[in-house]
């Protein structure tokens, strides 16, 4: 069974995402959810997202509709954005648990969505093997993000649909 979902945020999750803690070695490569969630709520394509354990905010991720072409694989992507677990919360299994828990999230909210895709510095061990863990593959297209290259990674919903027949 499992012991995280994940919830569409709304303004009841602000005070336990503004508590959040990241690692220092982390805050390089994703950010705190105060400081993208007003920006995100402003943006109609821009969709926040709260993974819960009970009642607790654990994590928190943007999936952002109609990302820019250098980040989507498909004309149909949702690009994951922001994913971070608070430090309180990690090496508890949640992120995997979310990541294998988005597809049918995203199929459920996004129906129109073929694919999610993100971009992972290419310095970011730890998160490349959670993504690739969890069905995630290197398109071997890449971008330059601020602190270096970006490897875009895919998950194809169209795979996962056929799957499911």
């Amino acid at each position: 069974m499992s012991q995280i979902k994940l919830f569409m945020y709304t303004d009841e999750h602000y005070e336990q995402c503004d508590a959040f803690i990241l690692p220092e070695e982390q805050v390089q490569f994703t950010t705190f959810p105060t400081h993208v969630v007003t920006e995100a709520l402003e943006n109609p394509d821009k969709f926040p997202v709260v993974i819960k354990k009970d009642l607790e905010v654990v994590g928190f991720f943007i999936l952002h509709l109609n990302p820019p072409k250098t980040h989507r694989t498909e004309e149909q992507s949702v690009l994951l954005r922001a994913f971070s677990i608070d430090a309180k919360h990690q090496k508890q299994g949640y992120a995997k648990e979310a990541m294998l828990q988005l597809p049918k999230f995203v199929q459920q909210h996004f129906p129109q969505v073929t694919a999610i895709t993100l971009a992972v510095n290419k310095k970011n061990i730890a998160a490349k093997s959670l993504y690739f863990k969890t069905g995630y593959v290197d398109t071997l297209q890449s971008v330059m993000g601020p602190i270096g290259e970006q490897h875009i990674l895919a998950f194809s919903l169209q795979k996962e649909t056929q799957l499911e027949r």
